[in-house]
């Protein structure tokens, strides 16, 4: 196939800098993690904690000196004293690191053509969360779920925007830490004229208020408890009132019609302020309706419940509910932007199949927090070498690439990685040489069925051929 090699350069180059050693060691010492002339320095601990823990994320304390001795042969460190090394100042200093990594991806564009879509926001951010549980003997600083899991768990928020690729926002709290308390930090980033696409755990009328009153949007499943209402205007007198609006009913008249779709008109009502919202629903298949019915029904079972009739007949509808004008963006659209949430589900499978994210093990915080920050610097790499490579491949032979296959393919390169990352010459002809390859055999899968990412850099068009 034929690559444009010029378009790699930057972002290869961006990651041999961000492991240049000198630089390594001026954050090394900026947080203290080497105060003075030591063995083990920056980029040796930086290169275990990513690229080593990257190619074997189970590695044991002598495994991991030994890694270190990949990178500098002249050095000499034990178990314990690598073990030593795993603390406070190590924390901060990968801390210090993942900001820098967080740095890598600004301004660059998944794709040189933007989809009609999504020029009609200045930005798209995709919001999600990922639970990871660890052993219970850090229940005191990081609580779990409990039940059949342990009793010790995190959560992980990931905010990215969609347009660029970037990783904007990384947050980690305790595992039973509701999602909506993330809101405010995600709301934090956004400016006017963007977009939030995020899912029922961050559902929350005020914050939907708030990034309506910032000039923004927001697409996100609805929460059927959560009460909207009809306007009614008096024709004679032109007063506005409201009218709760009945969902469940209003959806069985569309059942009995035959209506599989239907994009309502609504209002929210909070705390004296109103906002104008669209109600978007969509019947689903009956294969989908008996998982969803079977799933609701186990789920009441394990607190001894039984769902209600009304829920039940809820499961045969996805809702949507966005304040995006109808003018701008179709029902149909708007139902197409809500299944680009699920990139982040697959990043989230990512993490955890291949960078050893599905449960961190150790018994002291601090390793933990070390090997938590080393695996998140690898992922933002990742995300920022795959984002270089996908737009490679779409401009050079519009074909989509698969995020799993390019992790595999630098997951068993990460060894040779490790032991260049001291000479940043034979580091950036080795990654350039990769690159190349990669492109050639990470390529997705042909299939008939277009994907959601095609779609959408399709406009929405293909939807009217639906």
């Amino acid at each position: 196939m034929s690559i444009r090699t010029p378009i790699i350069i930057p972002e290869i180059k961006d990651i041999v800098n961000f492991y240049t050693p000198e630089l390594v060691e001026q954050n090394a010492r900026k947080t203290r993690f080497v105060q003075r002339e030591s063995g083990l320095g920056g980029i040796e601990f930086l290169g275990v904690m990513t690229q080593g823990l990257f190619a074997r994320p189970d590695s044991s304390l002598s495994q991991m000196a030994a890694l270190a001795r990949d990178i500098n042969p002249a050095l000499h460190i034990s178990k314990q004293g690598f073990d030593e090394r795993i603390n406070e100042q190590g924390v901060s200093f990968l801390k210090e690191m993942l900001s820098k990594a967080l740095e890598l991806s600004t301004s660059k564009l998944i794709d040189a053509e933007i989809p009609e879509l999504l020029n009609n926001f200045t930005k798209v951010h995709l919001l999600d969360s990922t639970y990871t549980a660890l052993p219970e003997k850090l229940s005191n600083i990081w609580r779990g779920t409990g039940g059949d899991g342990s009793k010790a768990g995190m959560k992980l928020h990931l905010m990215i925007e969609y347009k660029s690729g970037k990783y904007e926002r990384i947050l980690t709290t305790n595992g039973v830490t509701p999602e909506q308390s993330y809101m405010e930090e995600a709301i934090k980033q956004i400016g006017s004229n963007e977009l939030l696409i995020y899912d029922l755990g961050y559902f929350k009328q005020d914050y939907m208020l708030e990034i309506s009153t910032k000039g923004s949007y927001f697409i996100s499943r609805f929460n059927h408890q959560v009460l909207l209402y009809k306007e009614i205007i008096d024709k004679e007198t032109g007063e506005k009132t409201y009218r709760k609006f009945d969902l469940e009913k209003e959806l069985k008249e569309l059942d009995s019609k035959g209506i599989g779709f239907y994009d309502f008109e609504l209002w929210m009502l909070k705390s004296g302020r109103s906002l104008k919202v669209r109600l978007i629903s969509e019947k689903v298949s009956e294969s989908v309706l008996k998982k969803r019915k079977k799933k609701a029904k186990r789920k009441a079972g394990k607190k001894k419940r039984k769902p209600t009739k009304k829920y039940l007949y809820l499961q045969s509808w996805n809702l949507y509910i966005t304040n995006i004008e109808s003018e701008r963006i179709s029902g149909k659209q708007v139902t197409l932007l809500h299944k680009v949430r699920w990139q982040i589900e697959i990043i989230f499978k990512t993490w955890k199949s291949y960078h050893g994210l599905e449960e961190l093990k150790g018994e002291r915080a601090e390793r933990i927090e070390c090997f938590m920050y080393g695996r998140l610097i690898m992922i933002v790499i990742m995300c920022f070498l795959f984002n270089s490579i996908h737009r490679t491949v779409w401009e050079s032979n519009k074909r989509e690439v698969s995020l799993q296959k390019v992790v595999k393919h630098f997951q068993v390169k990460a060894f040779k990685v490790l032991s260049l990352l001291p000479v940043p010459k034979a580091l950036l002809e080795y990654l350039v040489e990769e690159f190349i390859e990669a492109c050639r055999l990470c390529l997705m899968d042909v299939r008939k069925r277009l994907s959601t990412a095609q779609k959408v850099r399709l406009g929405g068009h293909v939807l009217a051929l639906a």
